[in-house]
């Protein structure tokens, strides 16, 4: 029954992966969401999905990554990857199958009607400003469906919080959730010139912890910590602490800090210092890296693997980041 239930999913998401096609019966092929497959050749596809058991698991020959059809799913779709997991789940398959049994939500009735009703950037037109927007920081397409756009930022968030005093532009909307993907608030990102880039609501005041993409992240392993969502969008398995003013989830045990790469910025070097202080694993760029971040590393011709593989060689912990902290740091 499983192996069913999991080509008859990859079927379902089969029109959104670019250049699917099955190759044999158990065994098809794409180009990967994750990592974004070749940048320099837009028709090789290293992604595979195959038969291992009676389950089907995603293999990419460009990033590496490897995992079952529940994870990549949560991925790139975690709304089928619910309903995925839900069917298995009522089929009567137990825990030692390929997926993760659902959790079910018993949510306080202070947070019944807590979704976000706007379109989302995968439905916006291709001229529509938003969509422009996304595109020309080139987001990856797996993130579409999970990006919405507000044309009045005041409008959408009274619908939460009626008091809250916010402007009336027009802004992205990124949605910040929690490990069972419950919606705890969002991020509005302004498509425009505007003093204030990100602004961040969050419904429950008392929420310590809050971060972007803990709904889609496995912490079983490394987990890559950037500042802000667009950052994270272009690692795998990562996630964004919305700024340095704001501390990590202690679920995280296996993280990586990828902060900005501004060595001439004070709040950066205290946040550096802070981290190496604690003992955390932190990544400091080499000389040669002239980029802000790492959306602008790819959008100025990096591929993603290129950065993470950068990203790897540059891990830093205890003295020998205080010591690579002290030649990286510029006087200002």
């Amino acid at each position: 029954m499983s192996i069913i239930t999991d080509k008859k999913y990859l079927s379902m998401i089969s029109s959104s992966l670019d250049k699917f096609a099955w190759k044999k019966d158990n065994l098809a092929n794409c180009r990967c969401p994750i990592c974004g497959d070749s940048q320099k050749n837009k028709n090789r596809a290293r992604g595979y999905f195959y038969q291992k058991g009676n389950n089907l698991f995603y293999r990419c020959h460009n990033c590496g990554i490897s995992t079952t059809l529940y994870k990549f799913l949560e991925q790139v779709s975690p709304a089928l990857c619910r309903e995925y997991s839900l069917e298995r789940w009522k089929s009567g398959e137990n825990g030692h199958s390929n997926y993760t049994k659902p959790k079910f939500k018993f949510e306080q009735p202070s947070f019944e009607g807590k979704r976000i009703n706007l379109p989302s950037v995968e439905e916006l037109s291709q001229d529509h400003e938003c969509k422009e927007y996304v595109l020309s920081r080139s987001i990856p397409v797996a993130f579409h469906s999970d990006l919405f756009y507000a044309e009045n930022f005041a409008e959408f968030v009274h619908q939460f919080l009626p008091d809250k005093q916010v402007g009336e532009e027009p802004r992205l909307i990124i949605p910040l959730r929690d490990e069972n993907g419950n919606l705890l608030g969002f991020q509005g990102r302004a498509i425009y010139p505007s003093e204030v880039k990100y602004i961040t609501i969050k419904f429950d005041e008392e929420q310590q912890y809050l971060s972007y993409g803990m709904n889609r992240v496995d912490l079983n392993s490394t987990v890559y910590v950037t500042e802000g969502p667009i950052d994270a969008m272009f690692l795998p398995n990562a996630i964004a602490i919305l700024g340095m003013n704001h501390e990590l989830n202690p679920v995280v045990t296996n993280a990586v800090f990828v902060l900005d790469n501004e060595p001439r910025s004070k709040q950066v070097i205290r946040q550096y210092e802070k981290l190496i202080k604690n003992n955390c694993k932190v990544c400091i760029w080499p000389d040669n890296i002239s980029e802000k971040d790492v959306n602008d590393m790819v959008r100025s011709g990096s591929t993603r693997m290129e950065v993470l593989q950068t990203i790897n060689r540059n891990i830093y912990s205890g003295l020998a980041a205080e010591l690579r902290l002290s030649k990286w740091k510029k006087t200002i």
